[in-house]
C-alpha cells in the first residue's frame, strides 16, 4: 500500500494530541512514572550483568596475557590489540544498552506496558477500556514464534540472495538498486522509490541517507507492532490478522510512529519516549477503530475488518 500523505498527517496529529492528553492527566502520568521506574531498574540490572559477564572476563584475559607474555617471553602485541578492539566494540554496544534493556523488559514484563496502555485508555474512553478488558488475553506464542521465524528467514534469504547476485559480472551492480526500488515502492510508489534509488546511483554520497530511510521504514513497522501488543493480545489477534490490521491503517500508523520513532532511538532517554508512545497508542486505537462488544464465550472480533471512525478526535 502506497503511503497516503493525508493519512500520514492525520496519524502524526493523533500522536501530538495523545501526548498533550497524557500531559494533562495525572493518572496517566502516575502510570508513566511507574513504568519508567521499572524500565530504569531493568536497564541498571542489564548494565551490571553485561559489565560482569563481559568486562571482568576481558580483564582476566588481559591480565593473563600480560603475565604469560612475561613468563614465556613471547610478543603479546597482537593479542593485546585484539583484546582492546574487543573492549572498544563492547563499549560501543553499551551505548545502545538502554534500548536493549527496554527490549528485554517489553518481552519479560509486558504487563508493565499493558498497565500504562489501559491507564491511558481509561481516561480517553472508559467504555472502550471496559469492553477490551472483558476479552480474555490470548498470546499465541507458537504462532508468533513461527511468524517471526518466517519473517527473519525471508529477510535473511533476501539479503543472502542479493549478496550473491551482486557478484555476478555486468549485472551485479543492479541487484541492490532494483531490490530497494521493489521494497520501497510498497511505501512511496515506484516513481518516488525509483527516483530515490537513481539519486543514490548518480550521487554515491546519498546512499547512506537512502539506506537510513529504508531501514527506518522497516523498523517503524516493528515498532508499531510492539506498541499494539496490548490491543492485539486482548482481542486474540493472530499474526496474520495483525499484519492485515497494520496494512489497513499503514499510513496513519507510520505518521503516528514518526512522532516518537527518532526520539526512541536516543540513548538513555529513548525508553521514556517508548513508554509515552505506549500510552499514546491507546489514544490512536480509540480514535481509529470501532469499540469491540463486551466479550461473550465463543465470540470473535475481526480487527482487520473494522472501519475507521469518521468522527473527528476529541478530548
Amino acid at each position: 500500500m502506497v503511503l497516503n500523505v493525508k493519512e500520514l498527517s492525520h496519524g502524526f496529529s493523533l500522536a501530538v494530541e495523545a501526548t498533550q492528553f497524557a500531559v494533562r492527566h495525572k493518572r496517566v502520568q502516575t502510570k508513566f512514572i511507574e513504568a519508567l521506574k521499572i524500565t530504569c531498574i531493568g536497564m541498571a540490572v542489564a548494565y551490571a550483568l553485561i559489565y560482569g559477564l563481559v568486562f571482568f572476563p576481558l580483564f582476566l584475559v588481559q591480565t593473563g596475557n600480560t603475565v604469560f607474555s612475561t613468563l614465556l617471553q613471547y610478543d603479546s602485541t597482537q593479542s593485546a590489540l585484539a583484546l582492546l578492539s574487543t573492549r572498544d566494540a563492547v563499549n560501543h554496544f553499551l551505548t545502545m544498552l538502554p534500548l536493549l534493556g527496554l527490549d528485554i523488559i517489553t518481552h519479560a514484563r509486558p504487563a508493565v506496558f499493558g498497565r500504562i496502555f489501559f491507564g491511558m485508555l481509561d481516561e480517553v474512553d472508559p467504555k472502550y477500556a471496559e469492553a477490551l478488558r472483558s476479552w480474555p488475553m490470548r498470546k499465541f506464542r507458537w504462532a508468533k514464534l513461527k511468524f517471526a521465524a518466517q519473517r527473519l528467514g525471508k529477510r535473511y534469504a533476501m539479503t543472502l540472495g542479493a549478496s550473491l547476485l551482486s557478484r555476478v559480472p555486468y549485472i551485479g551492480w543492479m541487484v541492490v538498486p532494483v531490490g530497494t526500488v521493489s521494497v520501497m515502492a510498497k511505501f512511496v510508489g515506484y516513481p518516488a522509490s525509483a527516483a530515490v534509488v537513481a539519486l543514490s546511483v548518480v550521487a554515491p554520497g546519498s546512499k547512506r541517507t537512502m539506506f537510513f530511510i529504508f531501514k527506518s521504514l522497516l523498523a517503524m513497522g516493528d515498532f508499531s507492532r510492539d506498541l499494539l501488543k496490548p490491543y492485539f493480545s486482548h482481542l486474540g489477534a493472530k499474526p496474520k490478522q495483525q499484519v492485515a490490521f497494520y496494512r489497513a491503517n499503514e499510513s496513519a500508523m507510520i505518521g503516528f510512529i514518526l512522532a516518537f520513532y527518532f526520539f526512541v532511538q536516543l540513548s538513555w532517554v529513548g525508553p521514556a519516549f517508548f513508554i509515552l508512545a505506549q500510552a499514546a497508542i491507546a489514544f490512536f486505537i480509540s480514535r481509529q477503530t470501532l469499540r469491540p462488544p463486551m466479550y461473550t464465550p465463543g465470540a470473535t472480533w475481526q480487527i482487520a475488518e473494522e472501519k475507521r471512525k469518521s468522527a473527528s478526535p476529541s478530548t
